[in-house]
């Protein structure tokens, strides 16, 4: 999607001396967080010009007309307990919103023009503006006119404006048109070619963000299917005791037809009580997948139970989860 950030308000500017107008800024990772472990990459710019989608590795990780990179956050609780966004380099905040509510956009319609939410947008001088949308609610830490140094706090990660899950929407302008910060000014590379440098990145970000065809963003084992959805996953579901079900569910990223996917549940003494692979028949940018079985006539023995979760491509494991869980 892409997100018009209008605020018909008016601010104060901060008096500072813009950089040159051929000097790029050199970005950092918006948010706080550790990318694969306490947050992920779940869209990238899309550089289809048409109807389709690609992203700058010629995968789909992005929806048509996408113009921004968003850096989602697992779980709801992730988001209660708090990531904080940052600047990714040194700039003046030229506006800001706060007070829309996170609320997942299947309950709640979104008014017109406040799409990103809660936000703030930056000027690196020379053209060049960032914008940080998605915020928590109440959380917006800077003001119009403020100048900010790169790592300084502008809010927390939430769920605000057309958003389905926690995550920040980070797009990078220069003149007014977006640009993908893992391509840069270069031209957008071939297939297959990865692009030869860290793009608007610094070296150290560039090696933290290194491009991954697919990934799990969380997953379980539990007792019935969860929701599909984020926000009506929460609390995460758990294990109900002996007689119930026992189910490994998968929320990923990234899925292709043909993949094929493969769902591991082993018991307390490491017997194996669940072996099952399957072809994922449509796959997507998003991906919910389980499988599982019901209790034996005697029940589930008590103990604790391991669940694994393997997506291979080509026959090369692309993504894989590991969780844990407890029948009394």
């Amino acid at each position: 999607m892409i997100h018009a950030f209008l605020i018909a308000f008016s601010w104060a500017m901060a008096t500072v001396q813009a950089p040159s107008a051929n000097k790029v800024p050199a970005f950092t990772l918006p948010v706080e967080c550790t990318i694969g472990k306490s947050c992920l990459i779940q869209k990238l710019v899309d550089h289809d010009p048409g109807p389709g989608r690609r992203d700058y590795r010629c995968g789909h990780l992005t929806t048509n007309g996408h113009d921004g990179t968003d850096i989602r956050l697992r779980t709801m609780a992730d988001m209660r307990t708090g990531f904080a966004v940052v600047a990714a380099a040194a700039g003046t905040v030229l506006r800001i919103r706060d007070g829309e509510p996170d609320v997942s956009v299947d309950k709640r319609a979104v008014p017109d023009g406040r799409d990103a939410g809660n936000a703030v947008v930056l000027d690196h001088g020379g053209g060049w503006q960032t914008q940080y949308s998605h915020l928590r609610q109440g959380d917006v830490a800077v003001i119009p006119g403020q100048r900010v140094m790169a790592g300084q706090r502008l809010g927390m990660v939430g769920m605000s404006g057309n958003s389905e899950f926690p995550h920040l929407h980070f797009t990078i302008r220069h003149n007014g048109e977006a640009v993908d910060p893992f391509v840069g000014t270069a031209p957008l590379p071939p297939c297959g070619v990865a692009a030869p440098s860290a793009g608007l990145w610094t070296s150290a970000t560039a090696q933290m963000l290194d491009y991954q065809p697919a990934a799990v963003i969380t997953g379980g084992l539990a007792s019935a299917v969860p929701a599909k959805t984020v926000a009506e996953r929460d609390p995460l579901p758990g294990l109900d005791g002996r007689q119930a079900p026992l189910i490994l569910w998968v929320d990923a990223i990234g899925a292709r037809p043909g993949d094929s996917q493969t769902f591991l549940i082993t018991g307390p003494n490491g017997q194996i009580v669940h072996n099952q692979q399957t072809v994922v028949a449509d796959g997507g940018l998003s991906w919910f997948a389980y499988s599982g079985k019901r209790a034996p006539a005697a029940g589930w023995p008590s103990g604790r139970y391991s669940g694994r979760y393997d997506l291979k491509r080509d026959d090369v494991v692309i993504a894989r989860f590991e969780t844990h869980g407890l029948i009394k």
